[in-house]
This record gives structure tokens, C-alpha cells and sequence, in this order.
């Protein structure tokens, strides 16, 4: 078994909340990628035996979402969205800036765009860190997210 005991019990937990144990399937496969920071098949399995599905269905889910990982990547992800309004707001550049960003350990930080709305247009450019968002990426936010992905 890869998960531990904290998270077998979280994801447990998280089954009981639902009325149908096949909708806790996504935020489950989360939680053990939040954990061993991939999702290899042996995780795949056994989050899908806590969670009571098949693993072909969890196999399924985890090749389908963008956000779940089948392979080791680096360390943090940092999705800008390309929508739109993003795209009008200057999403181009900030990813230009931070892929460009000399303090940015680019083995350990990935920076790429996304066609996936973060759905806060209104407070665009905006990007995905990890499991957090960022939004209104001008200016000094932009310097401080560059600052925090240095010291990753």
C-alpha cells in the first residue's frame, strides 16, 4: 500500500459524505496525489478499492482530468489560464515572465498555459498554483507569485 494511514482515513471519511461513493471518486484521487505527488497505478488501485469503484474507473478519471498526474512531474505546477479574458488581460506575458524568470528553478517549477477557466474572468489574468489560485496577476502580485516560485 502506497497511501498512508492519514490519508486512507481522510479519503474515507470524505466516501462517507457523499451519497454516491463513484462522486467522491475525483476529490479522492486528489487527496493521494496531494500525497505521493503522482498518481501511479498501484495509488490509482487502492484509491479506488477505498473508495469502492473499480479501478478501471478511477483509471479512467485520472487519465481524463488535466489537474491529476500519471507521472512524476516537478515539484509545482503553475497553470495560466489562456481563456479569453485572461488572454485579453495579458495571460501571454505572464507566462513569458515566468518561464523567463532567472530565479525560477525551472527543474522544480512548470509553467505552462491552460485552456481550463479558473472561472474568476472578472479578476484576470489569473493561474493555478498547485492547488491554490492566483488572480489579477499584474504588476506587484506577479512579482510576489515570481518571489514565491523562486523559493520552491
Amino acid at each position: 500500500m502506497t497511501l498512508s494511514d492519514a490519508t486512507r482515513s481522510a479519503i474515507q471519511r470524505l466516501v462517507a459524505r457523499f451519497p454516491e461513493p463513484r462522486s467522491a471518486l475525483l476529490p479522492a484521487l486528489k487527496l493521494a496525489q496531494s500525497e505521493v505527488g503522482y498518481l501511479p497505478r498501484e495509488t490509482i488501485a487502492e484509491t479506488a478499492e477505498l473508495v469502492g469503484v473499480p479501478h478501471a474507473a478511477a483509471l479512467e478519471l485520472a487519465t481524463f482530468y488535466t489537474m491529476l498526474h500519471l507521472e512524476p512531474g516537478p515539484t509545482t505546477r503553475v497553470l495560466v489560464c489562456a481563456q479569453l479574458p485572461c488572454a485579453l488581460r495579458g495571460a501571454e506575458g505572464v507566462v513569458r515572465q515566468l518561464q523567463t524568470a532567472p530565479t525560477i528553478d525551472h527543474q522544480r517549477v512548470e509553467i505552462e498555459r491552460t485552456s481550463e477557466c479558473f472561472g474568476a474572468c472578472h479578476r484576470a489574468p489569473m493561474a493555478r498554483v498547485g492547488e491554490s489560485y492566483r488572480e489579477g496577476l499584474h504588476g506587484e502580485a506577479l512579482e510576489q507569485l515570481i518571489v514565491e516560485l523562486s523559493a520552491a
